[in-house]
C-alpha cells in the first residue's frame, strides 16, 4: 500500500467516523428531547388523573348535597303545610273566640238588666209574681220558675266565661305553635339557601375541573404529537445515516464531516453557577421571575402543575437573546410553548425560549451569546407577555435559576 493510498484511507476513516458521531449525537439529542416530552406527558397525565379524581370527589359531594337538599325541601314542605293548617285553625279559633266573647257580653247585658230591675223594684217584682198565684200549687210553681231563671242566668254566664277562657287558651296555644313553626320554617329555608350555595360552588368547581381536564388532555395530545414528530425525525435521520454509511462503504469518499450535519456540537459543559449564561431578557436583567421552577397553580387550568422553567418579566417585543452560543435546533410553533426557540450548546445542554411574538432565527442557524433570537410575546398557553425560559440536560428539564441568577 503506497503512502498516498494510506492517506486517502485514513481520510475516509476519519470522515466516516465524524459522520457517524455527528448523526449519533443528533439522534441522541432528538431522543433526549423525546424523553423530555415523555416526562412532560407523564407529569400531565398525573395531573389529569388528579383532576379527574378531584372532579369525581366533587361530583360525589354534589350528589350528597343534593340528597340533603331534597330532605330539607321535604321537611320544609311539611312545615309549610303544617303552618298553613295551623294558621287556618287559628283563624277558626279566633272566630269562635269572638263569638264566645259576644255571647258572654250579651248574657252579661241580660244579667245586668235583670239585676237593675231587681235593684229598682227590690224584691217586689218577684213577690208580686208569687202573690199573684191562684193557689199553693201555682205559688210553688212560680217560685220554681223564678229560681230556675235566676240559676239559668248565673249558670249561663259561668258557662260563657268558661268557654271564653278555654278558647282564649286554645288561641294562645295555637299562636305559640304557629310561632314555633315559623321559626322552624326560617331555619329550614336558611339551610336550603346554604345547601344551594354549596351546590353552586361545587358546580362551579366542576366547571373549572372540566376546563382543567380538557386543558390537560389537549396538552397531552399536543405533547404526544410532538413526540411522534420527533420519533419520525429520528427514523429519518437513522435512515439517512444508514444510507450515507452504505454509500461511503461502496467507494464514495472525500466528503467533509460537515456534509452530514449543519453543525458540530461543542464539547463544552457549563457549570450551573451562572458564570457562563447571559440573562435572556437583558432589558429586565436580574428581575425576580414572575413564576419559578417547580409545582404551582396553573394560570390556565387552575389546577396544580409542574412548571418546567422560569417565567421572566418582559413586555411585548422586548429583545430575547441567546443565553450562550450554540446552534438553533428548533425555531417555530411548538404547541403550548407557542413560538419557540431551542438552542443546543453542546455537552448535552440546551436552552428553550417560549411564548415569543416574533422569531429572529431559523433551524440550523449558529448564534452567539447575547444575539437577539426573538421578540417576547404571549403565544401558546400563556396568560400575558413574558418569556418562558428552560434549561435542559440531555433533554430533561432542570432548574434554570442557578444558570442565570
Amino acid at each position: 500500500m503506497n503512502k498516498r493510498f494510506r492517506v486517502s484511507a485514513a481520510v475516509l476513516a476519519v470522515s466516516l467516523f465524524a459522520a457517524s458521531v455527528v448523526d449519533a449525537e443528533t439522534i441522541s439529542e432528538l431522543r433526549n428531547q423525546s424523553q423530555g416530552i415523555r416526562n412532560q406527558i407523564s407529569d400531565a397525565k398525573s395531573q389529569l388523573n388528579s383532576v379527574i379524581s378531584q372532579k369525581e370527589d366533587t361530583q360525589s359531594e354534589i350528589r350528597r348535597l343534593d340528597n340533603e337538599l331534597a330532605e330539607v325541601q321535604a321537611e320544609l314542605d311539611r312545615l309549610i303545610a303544617e303552618l298553613e293548617e295551623t294558621s287556618q285553625r287559628l283563624d277558626l279559633t279566633e272566630e269562635e273566640l269572638e263569638k264566645a266573647t259576644a255571647q258572654k257580653k250579651e248574657q252579661y247585658e241580660t244579667l245586668k238588666q235583670r239585676v237593675r230591675i231587681m235593684y229598682e223594684n227590690g224584691t217586689a217584682g218577684y213577690l208580686e209574681t208569687l202573690l199573684d198565684a191562684k193557689d199553693m200549687s201555682d205559688f210553688l210553681q212560680r217560685m220554681e220558675y223564678t229560681n230556675r231563671i235566676m240559676d239559668y242566668d248565673r249558670h249561663l254566664l259561668e258557662s260563657f266565661e268558661k268557654v271564653e277562657t278555654l278558647i282564649s287558651s286554645s288561641v294562645n296555644r295555637i299562636e305559640q305553635d304557629k310561632a314555633r313553626l315559623e321559626v322552624l320554617q326560617k331555619e329550614e329555608e336558611d339551610e336550603q339557601e346554604l345547601l344551594n350555595t354549596k351546590i353552586a360552588e361545587k358546580n362551579e368547581l366542576v366547571k373549572k375541573l372540566d376546563s382543567s381536564e380538557e386543558s390537560y388532555r389537549d396538552q397531552i395530545a399536543e405533547l404526544e404529537s410532538q413526540d411522534a414528530d420527533i420519533q419520525a425525525m429520528i427514523k429519518k435521520k437513522q435512515a439517512a445515516a444508514a444510507a450515507a454509511a452504505r454509500s461511503s462503504s461502496s467507494g464514495r469518499s472525500g466528503r467533509s464531516s460537515g456534509s452530514y450535519s449543519s453543525y458540530q456540537p461543542s464539547n463544552v459543559v457549563y457549570a450551573s453557577n451562572g458564570a457562563n449564561f447571559m440573562y435572556p431578557v437583558p432589558a429586565y436583567s436580574g428581575y425576580k421571575p414572575n413564576s419559578g421552577y417547580g409545582y404551582r397553580s396553573s394560570p390556565i387550568s387552575g389546577g396544580s402543575e409542574f412548571h418546567t422553567g422560569l417565567d421572566l418579566k418582559a413586555t411585548l417585543n422586548t429583545d430575547v437573546v441567546a443565553a450562550e452560543s450554540g446552534t438553533v435546533i428548533y425555531a417555530g410553533w411548538r404547541g403550548g410553548y407557542g413560538n419557540c426557540v431551542i438552542i443546543d450548546h453542546g455537552g448535552g445542554i440546551s436552552t428553550l425560549y417560549a411564548h415569543n411574538n416574533v422569531l429572529c432565527v431559523t433551524n440550523g442557524q449558529s448564534v452567539s451569546k447575547g444575539q437577539v433570537i426573538s421578540k417576547a410575546g404571549t403565544t401558546g398557553y400563556s396568560t400575558g407577555v413574558h418569556l418562558h425560559f428552560e434549561v435542559r440536560i440531555n433533554g430533561a428539564h432542570t432548574n434554570p435559576t442557578p444558570y442565570i441568577y
